[in-house]
């Protein structure tokens, strides 16, 4: 690659050569405390995820909501110190771990928390789920899908925002990783605008519900058990696989319009429960459902540890449950958190399927589909 000084420099930047990654090679390594510093900045955003139409009740307070209630879930898994294991996603920890998302041990107090709601509509929003008894109403479903819709919304934005930064992050790097970091930044910038837009346009069909339009339904799966899941997470996905490790959308297509799966985990009144939510005429996010109800009830459990740790990084889960497994099972999450995470760590397509490994039990009670449109014959293998 010979470039003159004044010539536009190769990453995409728009800047000149001279002003770009010239003797980027020769630069000091970004410090721990400039990433500490603008991971800060990012995660203290402050913002009301409402739609535009109700703002004007929004007050000025804006909360550290929990996406994972603390008191009713986080704290019936916690340990003795008020602990739960999960993964805090920082440019600093990145760093640290040299790429690599390791489980450590998290106050029930930070996790699970953003600052995406004012105190108004927090309240008013989620009371349905916060100060009541669970018991599986369509509109504690919706809840749990629209906070799960809005912290990913608020993750991807401050993605964005991640990315600016990340792209002087090859400080320092020898000119072959410079390459490597700066399209892999590229691609994932292309990656997290995609899924901004994706994202926007599924929140604004929930957002007419807010507004009174009730023209947007919903379907949901709740799975019931007498016992809080040892692993709770609210997160939204569009899944590209289903449990029998078929392609069922090709998200590397940006002129495909994604269809989406929400989904929690979580414990009410001393019992656990996990609710998928979806539109109710998505017949790819249905199909994934179905794949999943397929599994026998004894393999369920583990079939949702193996999803949640591979699609979701807002996942919490029991330190006495890590303890239980095996340094092989232990190993296999931490290789389901690593996919597709970086170019290093690809992801399989059957990383769905069941090869036998037993993540325990959790005991499900009952399985209560609401507003499912009547069952018809789903082509299983949308994507050849």
């Amino acid at each position: 690659m010979n470039l003159g000084r004044n010539d536009k420099c190769w990453c995409g930047s728009g800047l000149k050569f001279k002003r770009c990654h010239l003797n980027r090679e020769y630069e000091e390594a970004i410090s721990k405390s400039e990433a500490i510093k603008i991971s800060n900045k990012i995660a203290s955003r402050e913002c009301c995820m409402v739609p535009d139409a109700l703002t004007h009740e929004c007050t000025s307070k804006i909360i550290s909501a929990h996406t994972v209630s603390k008191s009713g879930s986080l704290g019936a898994i916690a340990d003795n110190t008020n602990h739960v294991k999960g993964l805090r996603i920082s440019l600093p920890t990145l760093i640290k771990n040299k790429g690599i998302l390791r489980p450590e041990k998290i106050g029930i107090n930070q996790a699970s928390t953003f600052k995406g709601f004012c105190s108004y509509h927090d309240n008013s929003l989620f009371s349905c789920i916060e100060d009541r008894k669970f018991i599986g109403t369509e509109p504690q479903c919706f809840a749990l899908a629209y906070r799960a819709v809005a912290k990913e919304m608020y993750a991807k934005q401050n993605s964005s925002t991640a990315n600016d930064f990340l792209k002087f992050a090859d400080k320092g790097k020898s000119k072959v990783d410079q390459l490597f970091f700066q399209k892999f930044i590229a691609d994932n910038e292309l990656g997290v605008s995609a899924a901004i837009k994706e994202l926007s346009d599924f929140k604004a069909l929930l957002d007419l519900r807010l507004i009174g339009d009730q023209s947007t339904e919903l379907s949901h799966l709740v799975i019931s058990s007498k016992v809080p899941p040892p692993v709770m997470v609210s997160s939204i996905v569009a899944p590209t696989v289903n449990f029998n490790g078929k392609l069922i959308q090709d998200l590397a297509d940006l002129k495909v319009v994604p269809d989406y799966v929400c989904f929690n985990s979580f414990s009410s009144d001393g019992k656990g429960y996990v609710v998928f939510s979806w539109l109710k005429d998505a017949k790819i996010s249905r199909n994934f459902i179905e794949t999943f109800l397929a599994i026998d009830d004894s393999r369920k459990f583990s079939a949702l540890v193996r999803f949640f740790f591979s699609v979701a990084e807002n996942t919490f889960f029991s330190p006495s449950w890590w303890d239980e497994l095996s340094k092989g099972e232990q190993s296999k999450i931490e290789d389901f958190i690593m996919a597709d995470a970086s170019p290093y760590h690809p992801g399989s397509q059957s990383i769905l399927v069941d090869d036998g490994t037993d993540f325990g039990e959790w005991g499900i009670t009952s399985i209560k589909e609401i507003n499912f449109e009547k069952r018809q014959s789903i082509c299983i293998d949308l994507i050849k």
